[in-house]
């Protein structure tokens, strides 16, 4: 049961990850300036469907990677990355449950618009802690250090890639320049996502090598846990 839902939900996230890079890359071949626009953008137009679909397949494969690192005893319920975990599926499923404000017609922020804003923030910022706080008590482990170590990595560049935008809004704050127009948000966005995703997979990757093995380790056996 472990190794069927680890790999489905490795595959829903490497689905979802294909169909947002090539909506967007086709998107990009007809208008390269639309790279400069949060991917988001998506949410408002006619792919509206393929863009919901794509964000919902990595929710989904998101949810069932964590159930079954959980029941691999690669991590507690009640752990920081668990949380973590979950607070990404639930912000990835906020913005797409409510769409990207449209500013050309309402410039006034409004509660669809501040939901989707938080849902997307707590999305960016929750999946590095998720993999990093997996990842950290495991990088000593015997049988586990590989993937622990990659996926660490990968966490911590995550958190190096979402660094502009920390920037911009610090900015924002401290002077009169909008943080939006501190950075190219859709430039930063796509690469911050890039990164995230594929420490993403990494995670997940590593939840089905955990099931298909007969005697997976316990939370126990790590080094400490977070």
């Amino acid at each position: 049961m472990q190794t069927r839902l680890a790999f489905l939900g490795l595959l829903s996230i490497l689905l979802g990850a294909a169909t947002i890079v090539v909506l967007d890359v086709v998107t990009a071949l007809g208008s390269p300036a639309h790279l400069r626009r949060t991917i988001s953008e998506y949410g408002l137009g006619a792919q509206q469907w393929v863009f919901t679909a794509g964000v919902l397949l990595l929710a989904l494969g998101s949810g069932a990677v964590l159930i079954a690192a959980v029941r691999q005893s690669l991590l507690r319920a009640s752990s920081v990355a668990a949380v973590a975990m979950t607070l990404w599926t639930v912000g990835l499923v906020a913005v797409v449950a409510v769409p990207k404000q449209d500013w050309s017609n309402d410039a006034t922020l409004g509660l669809g618009g501040a939901v989707h804003r938080v849902g997307a923030a707590v999305a960016f910022v929750s999946i590095p802690v998720a993999v990093i706080a997996l990842a950290a008590p495991w990088i000593r482990s015997s049988e586990w250090a590989r993937h622990a170590r990659r996926t660490f990595v990968l966490g911590v560049l995550s958190v190096v890639a979402i660094a502009p935008i920390g920037y911009a809004l610090f900015v924002g704050v401290t002077t009169s320049t909008p943080w939006y127009r501190v950075v190219t948000l859709g430039h930063v966005e796509r690469i911050l996502v890039v990164v995230e995703v594929i420490a993403l997979i990494s995670l997940a990757w590593w939840v089905r090598a955990s099931a298909l093995r007969e005697s997976p380790h316990r939370v126990g056996d790590a080094v400490h846990q977070l």
